[in-house]
């Protein structure tokens, strides 16, 4: 290997070989020694590579690196409603990515980027020098790692931070595989994407969202060059842990971008006289939905290994309006039942001392302004000074309060702030992040004292009857701004009433919106999905939907009367009654639905049998484990309990013509590249399901009579070799192919079909009935949205310690749940249609604003008579005695022989029933 180097050094000018001159010893030595190094260096560079070359990825997986990005949940249409994992990562493609930035960049860490094949011998040099100097003990901040674009990208994606020569010779091996696989371009784009910035962001995006709250586009020359010099220390240099080295080094980048003519000197002045803007932004959400997200989650946990870094991105079946309205719904519902129930007080008081400065503070401003009035020949009202004017503190005092304030947790329109001053129209207090406002006393005449549930304190008529000075309230910030003054806020507190609100499309079951209580972060527990409470008198319309199956008509009379149950574990006879303590005597079903009567509800279900009710309301899919086996089962009380996705479902079936369909909010799961990896394919109430079923299987019949088979090139003929029919190919391949693809795209799945587990007449029959609920009864504060397609059913527990609306039309089906979390009672004058309802009406005013109204088509096999209202019985009068009923064919009376003046027997009632 030496014998051909040896012989070009001794070759003379004249092409003939010289002999050794014993006479330059020295300058043989230096040769043959420079000959023996150069080799050696070649065997170990070629041995560190056959050595280092396994230990590397290959180039090629840098064009599928996977960024490490959270799980983010989607609305149906794409807004943004929740995001899970530690990285926050936005892609940028680098079209997009500002000029300015992608020079800071290279000017900074790698001005040699387009020049060089991954390694930059300037830059290894100042490494070698940086390693030399640690040798000998010197430690300079400004020796940092010059490694090239390529390798920082090599060191990001496949190995660690730790600092080592094996490490740094395997970034060299792979960066010159990188360059020979990726375009400049291409490195570049995914060095932006990929390099971490601190505060969990990782990729110029990201930062740029997390420091400054905006997308990179929208950044200043000073804040892109800020970014671009927080890579060198993401989390000891960034501008929110480091402020000062931050400064200097966004001055850095700033002068090498001068240097290097990528700004101009007007610019680098204007960007090197810039403050330091940068603060932490938490991603903003489109559309805050916590409950859904969390739902979400758990419903794809486990399907993948990397869920909250592999960039997946979970479409929901969440409709934007409609779940914004319902959470503002829910929310005002709430707030209003709370007000109207009292002030509670104020969540704590500061201590002592610090009343004592904010009234020494106080009285010391009030003596100064009155001096200052009286030289000044100006008369000073009480109201006017010094609520409004002087509203500073020390700022010791300040930021003592201000502490205080942070030690609790603040929550949407509701912000703790602490009372400065009371005086009798007004209060000046000081919130959490937000600074001083007024409380004006005519916003706050709500805030009687809270004694119970059923009682509540005196009138309001001064503000000290509400706050004094210390204590610490919640403020809503959405009142009016005075310039002249401070802000005028609203007085509120946190409520202590839950509720929730879960919507569904009936003929698939999406669902639509859901809130599973009044705020996520306050209580995480979903009472949409978990909580397990009586359903009261919103059960009935099962047990009604029974009987109409058993033969009992709306037009049977029941009587409205008490009844005495005789029962040897009780102490006492037990004595059901109405809410109301009001007797009707002989009863309609039909209006015994709509007026909610309790004691007509058990006389039916003890007509039709306890067993036979729970065999058939079974079918809508409740969970019978808790369903008692006596009367109670008629009220929805006992030991009964749902969810109100239990009742949302189970209404599905009334709304959709008696089809039960599983609510479900996952409709597809993408990975990183868009690839769909799961797609919900729900049963769904369709009239062409079937058909398309059907011929979906036609189709793959007929290809197989006619010797199709699913990839004709790979088609074999008898012999077992693979042969290809030109005609067959082209019309399964070509012809086919384009006549279906309208009817049928080729990854779309065939709906399936929902089961029917209710005969549509009963369906009919008993939306008929619940639209009276709306028209005539309970319901009837939902007449204000000003449709005749509504029907649903007001549920109301014992005490009330649950209260319900659950309502639909053919579009949507809704329940509204209020209760307490220990289920205290409401109170007595709370019902279903005074808490929920009002929740509920406020919900699908804007939810059904789009949508029109489709009147109720009879289905066959239902007959419409007209009956008396008194006995229920047919009758040929057209007067306000009478109404037309609606009957299955099977169960309608004999019209002939009613008409004809036949008896028509009665119940026999005995004459406890009468007491």
């Amino acid at each position: 290997m030496l014998a051909p180097l040896l012989r070009f050094l001794l070759v003379t000018e004249s092409g003939q070989m010289k002999r050794p001159s014993p006479k330059h010893p020295v300058l043989r030595f230096f040769a043959v020694f420079g000959v023996a190094v150069l080799c050696t260096m070649v065997i170990g560079l070629a041995g560190a590579y056959i050595y280092l070359d396994p230990q590397i990825p290959k180039a090629s997986s840098f064009r599928n690196v996977k960024l490490e990005a959270p799980l983010r949940i989607y609305a149906k249409d794409g807004e943004l409603l929740g995001e899970f994992g530690e990285r926050r990562l936005i892609p940028v493609a680098i079209e997009d990515v500002p000029e300015d930035f992608i020079s800071a960049i290279l000017d900074t860490e790698d001005k040699r980027f387009y020049q060089h094949s991954g390694i930059d011998y300037i830059s290894l040099a100042n490494d070698l020098i940086q390693l030399g100097a640690r040798m000998v003990g010197i430690n300079d901040d400004r020796l940092g790692g010059a490694s090239t674009i390529t390798m920082q990208l090599a060191r990001n994606v496949s190995f660690t931070l730790e600092r080592s020569f094996l490490r740094k010779f395997k970034e060299m091996l792979l960066s010159l595989k990188i360059e020979q696989e990726l375009t400049k371009q291409e490195i570049l784009e995914l060095y932006i994407n990929l390099v971490p910035f601190g505060k969990r962001a990782y990729g110029a995006q990201a930062a740029a969202v997390t420091y400054y709250g905006k997308s990179l586009e929208e950044l200043s020359l000073a804040q892109l060059a800020m970014l671009a010099g927080i890579p060198q220390r993401p989390e000891a240099g960034n501008p929110i842990n480091g402020p000062q080295w931050a400064l200097r080094r966004r001055n850095q980048v700033l002068s090498r971008m001068l240097d290097q003519e990528s700004i101009t000197r007007q610019e680098y002045g204007e960007a090197i006289a810039s403050p330091i803007t940068a603060k932490v932004y938490a991603r903003e959400l489109d559309l805050p939905s916590p409950y859904v997200a969390e739902w979400a989650r758990q419903k794809v946990l486990g399907n993948v290994p990397d869920l909250y870094t592999g960039g997946y991105e979970i479409y929901t079946t969440l409709d934007a309006k409609q779940q914004r309205e319902a959470a503002q719904a829910l929310r005002r519902g709430l707030i209003k039942y709370d007000h109207d129930h009292g002030y509670r007080g104020p969540e704590t008081q500061i201590p002592d001392v610090l009343i004592t400065q904010i009234n020494q503070h106080y009285s010391s401003s009030a003596q100064s302004i009155g001096s200052e009035s009286t030289s000044a020949t100006v008369t000073v009202t009480p109201e006017e000074s010094p609520l409004g004017r002087n509203t500073s503190l020390g700022e010791e005092l300040t930021r003592e309060l201000h502490q205080r304030l942070d030690e609790l947790d603040s929550y949407e329109e509701q912000i703790p702030a602490v009372v400065l001053r009371v005086q009798d129209q007004s209060a000046l207090v000081l919130a959490s992040d937000l600074g001083f406002g007024e409380l004006q006393l005519a916003d706050s005449r709500w805030a009687r004292t809270y004694i119970s549930v059923d009682e509540r304190g005196p009138s309001v008529r001064q503000m000290s009857d509400i706050v004094q000075v210390g204590d610490i309230v919640r403020v809503n910030p959405s009142g009016s701004e005075n310039a002249e003054s401070a802000p005028t806020w609203r007085l509120t507190q946190l409520p202590d009433i839950q509720g929730a609100l879960i919507a569904m499309d009936p003929q698939s079951g999406a669902v639509r919106a859901l809130v599973g209580g009044y705020d996520f972060y306050r209580d995480q527990y979903n009472y949409a999905l978990q909580a397990q409470r009586q359903p009261g008198s919103g059960f009935k319309p099962f047990v009604y939907s029974s009987a109409l199956s058993r033969g009992v008509t709306p037009a049977d009379i029941f009587l409205d009367a008490p009844l005495v149950f005789e029962d040897a574990n009780l102490e006492s006879q037990y004595r059901p009654e109405n809410d109301n303590n009001r007797y009707n005597g002989p009863t309609r079903l039909r209006e015994a639905l709509y007026r909610s009567i309790n004691l007509v509800s058990m006389r039916v279900l003890l007509e039709i049998g306890a067993g036979k009710v729970l065999e058939d309301v079974k079918k809508f899919g409740f969970d019978m484990t808790s369903f008692p086996r006596n009367t109670q089962l008629a009220l929805g009380g006992g030991t009964m309990t749902v969810a109100p996705i239990d009742m949302v479902k189970a209404y599905g079936v009334l709304a959709n013509g008696g089809y039960l369909v599983e609510p479900h909010i996952v409709d597809r799961l993408l990975d990183q590249r868009g690839n769909v990896l799961f797609k919900t394919n729900p049963a769904t109430v369709c009239e062409d399901c079937g058909a398309l079923a059907a011929e979906s299987d036609n189709i793959a019949a007929s290809n197989t009579d006619r010797g199709v088979s699913d990839n004709p090139v790979n088609a074999t003929n008898a012999k077992g070799s693979a042969s290809v029919n030109p005609d067959t190919w082209l019309r399964h391949s070509v012809l086919d192919s384009w006549l279906s693809f309208e009817a049928k795209k080729p990854d779309q799945e065939t709906p399936l079909q929902a089961e029917q587990v209710l005969d549509e007449r009963n369906a009919y029959i008993m939306q008929s009935m619940l639209r009276d609920v709306i028209k005539l009864g309970t319901g009837r504060r939902a007449r204000t949205l000003n449709r005749s397609d509504l029907a649903g059913k007001t549920g109301t527990t014992n005490d009330a310690s649950d209260t319900w609306f659950n309502g639909f039309n053919h579009a949507l089906v809704a329940s509204v749940w209020v209760g307490f979390k220990d289920q205290q009672p409401l109170g007595r004058n709370a019902y279903g249609s005074n808490v929920p309802l009002p929740i509920w009406i406020d919900f699908m005013e804007d939810a059904l604003a789009d949508v029109p109204e489709m009147p109720m088509l009879q289905p066959p096999g239902v007959v419409t008579l007209r009956v008396d209202k008194r006995t229920g019985l047919p009758t040929t009068s057209a007067d306000n005695t009478t109404t037309n009923e609606v009957f299955l064919a099977e169960f309608a009376p004999d019209v002939s022989s009613t008409l004809s003046g036949e008896e028509t027997p009665t119940e026999d009632i005995r004459s406890v029933d009468l007491f």
